[in-house]
């Protein structure tokens, strides 16, 4: 709400190589001076309104401020004709050179005072616009400044309006007035908005409870003069404004979290507020990098538009003007004044330009007969994503080069630029770095289809650049080995995480039971090599096709990624079970040929002893699980660091996370307890034949004690990692203080 002027942007140049500033902020100061005194007595005193030391867009500017004078005439019943301002500002503009919108302006306010236009005499005056205007006659509506009105007269600290004292002035726009003020019935400092006329504001806000939306109390009208008050959350730490400045002007290493909180105190100092002593919200940003600090402040004004979104309101100009800080540097969403309905999506009124997502831009410089475009939630986070990436970098993410002769040609311009790739960033290669990089870069996208889908999508892509431990899983750094693990197919992943281990358990297996008791009876050789070869014949090929079948939501799954598909939360629940179905393969296997060979041994040799028969299948038995546990090792390594991660990479969101950890680690757990006793029991089981070799037990204890050390050190990688993800993903914990979910708010 305070009207503080957005950051210089250098995008622009002048012809001799001067930086120049972006046409929409001088055109809100050439606003705000006219706003004074308009409607003027003489159209040349808006030349004196231009910046001082000219300025390429001096003709732009002068036709919105011709728009706005118009508009006040009007307001008193005077018909307003451009002929006077040709004459008093020429040759800076004329009727030659008049843009259509300014045309229309004219023609629209003298139907508003009763003077019917001809269409002859508008022919005769723009004859370069005789065919559009021959469309628009009968049929006109206002593009701009029709109903603008001048704020009311300055209020001086110390006066009362209605029931609010006023304390100080926080800022003047070109139709509004804001105030520090006491409401003495509530006995609390308010903001205190003052207009000659209600927007809808306080409708939309009136709506939306979020924490980090600006709560509006109220509104009334005053009777006596038609004056409109406003009142709202006083934010002492002031707007975003003065950050983006300050990052501007500072080189990118010397940018951090606590550059912010001093702008805040800043502020507060003015407005002789005292910084809170104990806040987890200003210590976490005073220690936070400047990746992260941007992604904090980001996360909050994405759940801000997720909530506001939910309630079917579209903010339509998110600026830094238009986000306030708490005395914890907090963010929050101001200005909903040219907020629109979701449903209303083809309107494209307000705004400010140097924001604008392309189909915004579309719509604005659109004619009435163009087909309509439609301007939804998207564009609000578009918006979002260029103010953070101005934030994070100092500079708009696109160059809009060259003057701007009106508001039309101005958002032509920048509709222009929004065709090529952003600028490319400076950055450290962090993984904060990195997230935020790609998060904003999405956000940013030409293509509507590639943006986030939500706001909550767009903060969770903000909140892993919070965490650049989770920030390296998720996007681990080119050339390191978990990027490296994307490349394999995972069918080829899969089938030797399953198969491998069961493949030197039943070869192990075979040579034990061969030489242990199969050569105590030699009667029995030929039979048991048939029996193994016909078991493996079909166990095998049949292991192999069940781990191929289970492994087709994960292969699937990558292939959506791929082509930038989302995964649903069916495909991810199967592909955290494929662990331990991976296992089960191996188990069901081992468990029938377990039966197998001592039964049919003893019909084909009724003369094998029970007891050797016994140890037969626990001897498949114990091999079988060891053949069970590795596999789900093997497999709960590559999903958790490799594809899990990889999957949500794109949304961050997963409303299941919670309840797969939790599956994930009561699993993990049973297994690694698996992987303890069932090798003592071999060894146990190896030590108890006299007959036994002493090469065999020594393999077996070294076997178990690698195997055993390889599964607790996976346990321990795995839960890591999802400790790591759940810092971004997990819905029982808060990224950061301060950080609220929207989902939390509906």
């Amino acid at each position: 709400m305070t009207p503080d002027a957005d950051p210089a942007d250098s995008d622009n140049k002048l012809t001799d190589g001067a930086t120049e500033r972006p046409f929409d902020d001088l055109l809100e100061e050439c606003l705000e001076r006219l706003a004074e005194a308009a409607p003027v007595a003489d159209p040349a005193e808006l030349a004196g309104m231009l910046p001082t030391g000219g300025t390429v867009h001096a003709e732009g500017l002068l036709v919105e401020m011709i728009k706005l004078d118009m508009a006040a005439a009007a307001e008193s019943d005077v018909a307003p004709t451009l002929d006077r301002y040709f004459n008093a500002l020429s040759p800076s503009i004329s009727a030659e050179r008049a843009p259509f919108d300014l045309v229309l302006e004219e023609l629209q306010l003298r139907k508003e005072c009763g003077v019917e236009p001809e269409r002859n005499e508008y022919a005769a005056r723009f004859p370069q616009h005789h065919a559009t205007l021959d469309r628009f006659l009968g049929v006109a509506t206002a593009t701009g400044g029709a109903g603008r009105q001048a704020p009311p007269e300055e209020i001086a600290a110390g006066e009362r309006v209605d029931e609010f004292l006023v304390v100080q002035t926080l800022g003047r726009g070109a139709f509004a007035q804001v105030y520090l003020a006491r409401q003495e019935s509530m006995q609390r400092l308010v903001a205190l908005k003052v207009s000659r006329a209600a927007a809808g504001e306080p409708q939309a806000m009136a709506r939306l409870d979020h924490p980090s939306i600006v709560r509006v109390y109220d509104q009334r009208q005053l009777d006596d003069d038609g004056v409109h008050l406003l009142y709202m959350q006083y934010l002492p730490g002031g707007t975003l404004s003065p950050v983006v400045r300050r990052a501007a002007q500072t080189t990118p290493a010397d940018r951090s979290g606590a550059m912010i909180l001093e702008e805040v105190d800043e502020r507060m100092l003015a407005a002789a507020q005292l910084a809170p002593e104990h806040s987890a919200a200003r210590a976490w940003l005073a220690a936070a990098s400047w990746p992260m600090a941007v992604a904090w402040l980001g996360a909050q004004l994405a759940h801000a538009l997720d909530a506001a979104h939910a309630q079917g309101v579209l903010h339509r100009d998110v600026k830094p003007a238009n986000v306030l800080l708490s005395a914890e540097g907090v963010p929050k969403l101001a200005d909903f004044n040219v907020s629109a309905e979701a449903d209303d999506a083809e309107s494209a009124m307000g705004g400010s330009i140097g924001y604008m997502a392309p189909e915004h831009l579309r719509a604005l410089t659109a004619s009435r007969f163009d087909a309509p475009t439609e301007v939804r939630e998207s564009a609000d986070l578009y918006s979002l994503g260029v103010l953070l990436w101005e934030l994070w970098q100092g500079r708009r993410p696109f160059e809009a080069s060259g003057a701007a002769g009106d508001l039309n040609a101005a958002a032509l311009a920048q509709l222009e630029s929004r065709k090529v790739p952003p600028l490319t960033p400076e950055s450290n290669g962090s993984g904060s770095d990195r997230a935020l990089e790609e998060t904003l870069r999405r956000a940013i996208s030409y293509d509507t289809e590639q943006r986030p889908r939500s706001g909550a999508e767009l903060a969770g892509g903000l909140r892993l650049a919070m965490h650049p431990a989770a920030a390296d899983l998720f996007d681990p750094k080119p050339r390191s080995l978990r990027r490296a693990a994307l490349w394999p197919s995972p069918w080829l992943v899969a089938a030797l995480a399953v198969l491998l281990p069961n493949i030197l358990a039943g070869v192990f297996n075979y040579f034990y039971n061969e030489r242990v008791i199969i050569r105590r009876h030699p009667e029995m050789q030929a039979n048991f090599q048939l029996l193994a070869t016909w078991v493996n014949s079909i166990a095998f090929p049949l292991g192999g096709v069940l781990t191929l079948w289970f492994t087709r939501p994960l292969a699937q799954a990558m292939a959506d990624v791929r082509a930038g598909r989302r995964v649903d939360a069916p495909a991810l629940d199967a592909i955290v079970a494929l662990c331990g179905r991976g296992a089960a393969i191996g188990g069901a296997l081992w468990g029938f040929a377990g039966v197998i060979y001592p039964v049919v041994l003893r019909l084909w040799h009724p003369g094998f002893p029970p007891d050797e028969a016994f140890h037969f299948f626990l001897s498949l038995l114990v091999d079988g699980g060891i053949a069970c546990v590795y596999p789900y090792f093997v497999l709960l390594l590559a999903v958790s660091l490799v594809y899990y991660p990889r999957m949500l990479r794109r949304s961050l969101h997963d409303p299941g996370f919670d309840r797969r950890f939790a599956n994930v680690r009561r699993e993990a757990a049973g297994f690694l307890l698996a992987a303890a006793v069932i090798p003592l029991l071999a060894v146990a089981m190896l030590a108890s034949r006299d007959v036994l070799a002493r090469d065999i037990l020594q393999t077996a204890v070294a076997a178990t004690a690698v195997g055993l050390l390889a599964s607790f050190t996976a346990y321990q990688a795995v839960l890591s990692a999802w400790e790591r993800m759940g810092e971004v993903l997990s819905t029982r914990r808060a990224a950061a203080p301060g950080l609220i979910d929207s989902g939390a708010t509906r």
